[in-house]
C-alpha cells in the first residue's frame, strides 16, 4: 500500500547526502567543546539568525526549557500564547523544572500576540505578584495554522519588552518556513529577539536536534543548563553533520512544501464536509474541520490511515503537514484517496 505521511514534518528520513555526511563526520567529545563538526554547526546557526552564539540541543522542548531556566528564576512569570507549544506541549516542564508560571494570552486568527494585551498583562512591582520576566511567541504559529509573524509584528512586541525590561524569546521551530514564505532573510525575523530557538528536525530534514541562539554569555549559561538536564552529548558530530546540510541545502526548498500544502488545502476545501481557513495556509501546515452525518473528523483520519494517508486528529480538528518526503504526486494521490473516502461516506 502506498503511504503518504502527512502527520508532521518531523517524520522525514535523512537524505542520502545526510547519511553520507554522518558516515564521514569528524567527531570528538562535544561536552569538552572539541567536536569540530558540532562547533561548525553552532557557528553557522548563530550566523544564520544573527546572534553571537548557538547551542545544539536535543529538541525544541529542551531549547525552550533551557532558555526559561537561564532567563527566569523560580516563581517568575512568562507571558505566552495560550495555545502555543510553550504553554501546552512542554509536558509541564517549565513548572516542574523551571518553577515558573505562565500568563497565557489569546492571539488573533493570524497567531499574533497583541502588544497592548502583553503590556496590560505585565505584573506590577508588588510582593503579592509573580515577577514578569519573559515573553515567548511562535514564528510560525503552529496552532494558528503555520501562520507567519512579520518583522513589524515582532518589533512591536520587542518595544513593549524593552520598555519594561523583559526578555523576548522566539520559539522559532519553523522560523525558516516563515522567512521563505515572506521572501525575506531570516535575520529580519530574529533581529528584535533576545534569544531564538529553531529546529532542524522539522522542515529542514535532520533526524534530531534544535539550536538555541543568543548572546555569548547566555549560551555559556545555557550550556551549563543543558548538562544539568542530561543533554550533554558526546560524539554528536554525526548529528551536527546533518544539521549543516539542513542549513546549506534544505531552506530554499521549503517553498515546495508551501506549494504542496496550498494545493492540498484547496483540494480538500472543495470537498463536502471540510472547513478550512485558506487564509491561514501560509506555509506547510493545514488545520481542518470535518463533519458529515456518517463520518466524524476522527473517523475520517482513521479511514485515511487504513488507506495509507496518515494525518493527525487533534481534538476537534485534523492536521496535515507537508515536508521533504512528500512530493506533488503524493499530494495528488492523497487528494484522490480523501475524495474516495468522502464519497463513500455520503
Amino acid at each position: 500500500m502506498r503511504i503518504v505521511d502527512l502527520r508532521s514534518d518531523t517524520v522525514t528520513k535523512p537524505t542520502p547526502k545526510m547519511r553520507e555526511a554522518m558516515r564521514n563526520a569528524i567527531v570528538d567529545d562535544d561536552v569538552f567543546g572539541t567536536c569540530p563538526t558540532m562547533n561548525r554547526l553552532e557557528e553557522m546557526a548563530a550566523e544564520k539568525v544573527g546572534k553571537e552564539a548557538a547551542l545544539f540541543v536535543a529538541s525544541g522542548v529542551m531549547g525552550n526549557l533551557i532558555a526559561t531556566l537561564v532567563h527566569t528564576r523560580p516563581g517568575d512569570e512568562v507571558i505566552c500564547d495560550k495555545s502555543s507549544h510553550f504553554n501546552v506541549n512542554m509536558t509541564g516542564g517549565t513548572a516542574a523544572l523551571a518553577g515558573i508560571t505562565t500568563c497565557p494570552l489569546a492571539v488573533d486568527a493570524q497567531g499574533r500576540l497583541n502588544p497592548a494585551d502583553v503590556e496590560a498583562a505585565i505584573k506590577a512591582d508588588d510582593c503579592h505578584l509573580a515577577k514578569t520576566r519573559m515573553v515567548v511567541f511562535e514564528n510560525t504559529n503552529n496552532a494558528a495554522g503555520g501562520t507567519v509573524i512579520t518583522p513589524q509584528d515582532t518589533a512591536a512586541l520587542a518595544a513593549v519588552c524593552r520598555k519594561h525590561g523583559l526578555v523576548l524569546h522566539m520559539d522559532g521551530a519553523r522560523v525558516f518556513n516563515s522567512a521563505v514564505a515572506q521572501g525575506i532573510d531570516v535575520k529580519r525575523l530574529t533581529a528584535d529577539c533576545s534569544t531564538v530557538m529553531f529546529c532542524i528536525s522539522k522542515g529542514l530534514g535532520s533526524p534530531v536536534g534544535s539550536l538555541l541562539t543568543g548572546p555569548k554569555e547566555f549560551i555559556r549559561e545555557a550550556r551549563r543548563k543543558r548538562k544539568m538536564l542530561g543533554g550533554g552529548m558526546r560524539q554528536a558530530g554525526v548529528l551536527a553533520a546533518c544539521g549543516i546540510i539542513s542549513l546549506t541545502d534544505m531552506i530554499d526548498r521549503l517553498a515546495d512544501d508551501h506549494r504542496n500544502a496550498r494545493t492540498l488545502a484547496e483540494g480538500m476545501a472543495a470537498l463536502p464536509g471540510f472547513k478550512i481557513n485558506l487564509q491561514t495556509v501560509q506555509t506547510n501546515i493545514i488545520y481542518f474541520e470535518f463533519s458529515l452525518p456518517k463520518l466524524t473528523c476522527h473517523q475520517l483520519v482513521a479511514r485515511l490511515r487504513d488507506r495509507g494517508v496518515l494525518c493527525l486528529a487533534l481534538g476537534p480538528r485534523g492536521r496535515m503537514c507537508t515536508h521533504n518526503d512528500v512530493n506533488s504526486d503524493d499530494i495528488s494521490h492523497a487528494l484522490a484517496v480523501i475524495a474516495d473516502v468522502v464519497r463513500e461516506a455520503r
